[in-house]
């Protein structure tokens, strides 16, 4: 390929980049960023509204894009990071995904084998949907839920997540300050879950079985998504309590999340139920306004650089998983040695 070929290449790669990231039914699409925009301008007239104080243009981008937070150094690398993971390697992630549709015919497989074929149930065409809707949503959940947890609770993961949780402000662009080994993680996980789901719902129902959508996704996703979804990383305190809170993530249960709080550690892990956390003790609530500042402490300058965030948890992960195999030859042989037989007295 000439330079001559390259250069229409090249531009015609990252105009279809550029679509997919921000046609109508991306997440940083014109229905999500403006649903965002929509409840942050609901926000900030409920807010000035309580205090009794003026409304203007001007206040509202000093209230919400306040330049402590626009311009502060972690807000500088989520943008970085944001390009590098949504704009230049998403297509590289693909090549590491299972797909959905893939899990989907291996559990539809495996059940026929197992089950012998099966006749597609009759039911109702919105029984259907609504079950469908539910399982689907239950299933995503379930795989963003399990990952995020064992990205906590296993410190060679941890050390990936971190670059994460080192953002010490959250804007809209923090959602991608993400290493490239969580995010492939987090899409098998998922895809694994909901392709299972289907795969069962498909013997059940027959093919073509499919939730309610919007916007060509799950109604109650793309309904998180084109509304709060946006506000989970940032400074507006938007909180669900009671059931509500029980059921759903406000922005303020995700602020919790990453909040250097020990008593914050390892909670709300949801996206955007709070169901699993509920059922599996990991649900924090917030009943009332916390002041909250986030980070994992003095260890966010390891991550200054687009560099550095991807480079070093490999290397922390490693010391971790160097160390854990060392501990295990370690039991392993005393294990050995416990259950050993007694040496044989010489003969004399």
């Amino acid at each position: 390929m000439n330079a001559m070929d390259f250069l229409p290449w090249a531009w015609m790669l990252i105009q279809d980049r550029l679509q997919s990231v921000f046609n109508l039914y991306a997440p940083y699409g014109p229905a999500a960023l403006g649903g965002a925009l929509l409840f942050t301008v609901l926000f900030y007239v409920d807010a000035r509204r309580k205090r009794g104080r003026r409304m203007s243009i001007a206040g509202f981008f000093k209230s919400i894009f306040p330049a402590r937070i626009v311009w502060h150094p972690s807000s500088r690398l989520d943008v970085r990071l944001w390009v590098a993971n949504t704009l230049v390697f998403t297509s590289a992630y693909g090549v590491f995904a299972i797909g959905s549709l893939l899990w989907r015919n291996a559990t539809l497989t495996l059940m026929t084998s197992v089950f012998g074929p099966h006749e597609p149930s009759l039911w109702p065409l919105w029984t259907i949907l609504t079950i469908a809707t539910l399982l689907e949503l239950l299933a995503y959940e379930f795989g963003y839920w399990i990952s995020h947890y064992l990205f906590h609770a296993i410190p060679a993961l941890w050390e990936f997540h971190k670059v994460h949780h080192s953002a010490e402000v959250l804007t809209t662009l923090t959602e991608m300050r993400t290493h490239p080994v969580e995010i492939i993680f987090f899409a098998n996980a998922i895809f694994l879950c909901t392709g299972t789901v289907f795969g069962v719902l498909t013997y059940l129902f027959g093919p073509g079985v499919h939730p309610f959508t919007l916007l060509n996704a799950n109604i109650v996703l793309m309904l998180f998504i084109v509304t709060i979804g946006h506000l989970r990383h940032s400074h507006m305190w938007i909180a669900f309590t009671g059931l509500a809170g029980r059921l759903f993530q406000s922005p303020a249960h995700h602020q919790i999340h990453h909040s250097d709080q020990p008593r914050h550690f390892n909670k709300n892990l949801g996206f955007a139920l709070s169901v699993w956390d509920w059922l599996f003790g990991t649900l924090y609530v917030p009943e009332k306004f916390e002041r909250i500042t986030f980070g994992v402490g003095t260890e966010h300058v390891r991550f200054d650089t687009v560099l550095r965030s991807f480079a070093l948890p490999f290397s922390y992960s490693a010391n971790h998983l160097v160390k854990w195999a060392g501990g295990l030859k370690a039991r392993l042989r005393k294990s050995g040695s416990a259950i050993a037989p007694p040496a044989r007295a010489s003969e004399g």
